[in-house]
């Protein structure tokens, strides 16, 4: 049986992970905006008719540096890369008859009187006065897509063992002020390996829209997670925590727990303490290894003086 030919949309911290990941079982191709302007809806046509694309993964969007603030700030810039273009890449795909896989964010829901699943509408979005400008964006391309043909996958706070800025891991280490808030997060070798399944079980051409809550189950605070933090040595001697109105942010925060029920029918994501730790312990080898290579570099130097 030949590989399905995959086309990843954005060289960013998912797309690169997810790349690695699928390469031994997909024809994987992953382009930047830069290296396909994948937002132009002509362009994007002729890549996947030539290319015998069979299911393109958007990864891109618009995130925010820092962090979502910058997202009141340049607000047609998110729209255009979390809604409009996304659209038109849906389009796109459905006129190529190519399935289209959006990697999206459950930061769309708010609160804790439900543990949100699928099937509830959106309380933290385009309807919610408070709901910041980038859940606004990413719900409105929910809301809009839903006549069409896509599998919608919904990741909070992605975490990995590798740094990174865009790791929630790097994040929470590098604040002094936290606030304790219990959500659902993604643990990123999970999530690749949920796509992977996904990919093999979902054959032939999809049709309406299937969203999917990505989420590692039994969500820690974010205390919980600092104190597995200091156990394996990966803590911040300043932290303290405050009250979410103490924080110098401009948009308000989503905190929610996500149902990831529906998850198990394609990939049985790992409870989150399991890989929490699992993380930990990877990065506590690879300090070991750098050690290791460090001492042997000096070692071959200090024999040539």
């Amino acid at each position: 049986m030949s590989k399905l030919n995959l086309l990843i949309l954005g060289k960013g911290y998912v797309g690169n992970h997810l790349q690695n990941h699928l390469k031994n079982d997909f024809n994987v191709i992953i382009k930047s905006a830069e290296e396909l302007d994948y937002h132009n809806p002509k362009t994007l046509y002729k890549f996947l008719i030539n290319n015998v694309i069979n299911t393109v993964i958007n990864c891109s969007g618009f995130t925010g540096r820092p962090n979502i603030d910058e997202a009141e700030k340049k607000k047609d810039l998110c729209w255009m890369l979390n809604t409009s273009s996304p659209l038109q890449m849906n389009t796109t795909c459905n006129m190529a008859d190519v399935n289209y896989l959006h990697v999206s964010s459950g930061c769309v829901y708010d609160g804790y009187e439900n543990v949100w699943n699928e099937e509830d509408v959106p309380n933290y979005g385009l309807f919610c006065d408070r709901a910041s400008f980038y859940s606004k964006s990413k719900h409105a391309f929910e809301n809009l897509s839903k006549t069409m043909d896509n599998i919608i996958l919904r990741v909070r706070m992605p975490f990995h063992y590798e740094s990174s800025n865009r790791n929630y891991l790097n994040k929470i280490r590098q604040y002094n002020d936290l606030i304790n808030f219990k959500n659902s997060k993604t643990y990123i070798p999970d999530f690749c390996e949920f796509v992977k399944n996904l990919l093999v079980k979902k054959t032939g051409k999809w049709r309406g829209q299937d969203i999917y809550n990505v989420i590692n189950p039994e969500a820690l605070t974010t205390l919980e997670v600092c104190d597995i933090m200091r156990e394996y040595g990966f803590h911040n001697d300043n932290w303290k925590f405050v009250y979410l109105a103490d924080l110098p942010i401009i948009a308000g925060r989503s905190n929610c727990v996500l149902d990831g029920s529906k998850s198990k029918e394609i990939y049985e994501m790992r409870l989150e303490s399991d890989v929490m730790k699992e993380c930990f312990e990877k990065m506590l080898e690879m300090q070991v290894e750098d050690k290791r290579i460090k001492q042997e570099i000096e070692e071959k130097y200090a024999r040539k003086d």
